[in-house]
């Protein structure tokens, strides 16, 4: 069987994924405890990536998607720590719009549920990995700032992303 590499690359190729990955790995790594913000991801995760398969039909995730990130990326920016609940259930939703926004481009049922559990696994290790470069820099005043940096750029991007879909009349 062949690996699936559509599939594993679909979070790294698509700027939103990408851009929200980045913003909740560096908000659950300025945590203590980063494991129940994770599970939230991936439970979050699945559960759009099951409603996809399933075949909910057209939903606002990408817009959706887009509002979490900047909202991720602003509470990165101001290095404001949120209560463990509050960054479990952003993560949930991330995860959520993320999956529901991760349609398959499979021709067959099976093709499509092996490339939706391989950009889940994916997405799942690409969140990981960010929570801990961000724990190990966030360590020093020069890498906290440049953490911070980081999340203004993204939340600026992904309300230009907005900005955009908005103009061309594609929001909600």
């Amino acid at each position: 069987m062949r690996i699936p590499l559509g599939g594993l690359l679909t979070p790294l190729l698509a700027p939103s994924h990408m851009m929200a990955l980045i913003a909740l790995g560096l908000l659950i790594g300025g945590h203590r405890a980063t494991v129940v913000p994770n599970a939230a991801f991936a439970a979050g995760l699945a559960a759009g990536l099951t409603g996809i398969a399933l075949g909910v039909g057209e939903t606002p995730a990408t817009d959706v998607l887009l509002v979490a990130t900047a909202a991720t990326a602003g509470l990165v920016a101001l290095a404001r720590a949120l209560p463990i609940v509050l960054t479990a259930a952003l993560a949930a939703l991330v995860g959520v719009s993320f999956g529901l926004d991760s349609p398959p481009e499979a021709i067959s049922l099976a093709a499509g549920v092996v490339l939706l559990i391989s950009t889940g696994i994916e997405a799942v290790a690409a969140l990981f990995l960010v929570v801990l470069v961000a724990r190990y820099l966030n360590r020093r005043w020069w890498q906290q700032l440049a953490i911070r940096i980081v999340g203004s750029w993204i939340a600026a991007s992904a309300i230009l992303g907005l900005a955009l879909r908005f103009a061309r009349g594609l929001v909600f």
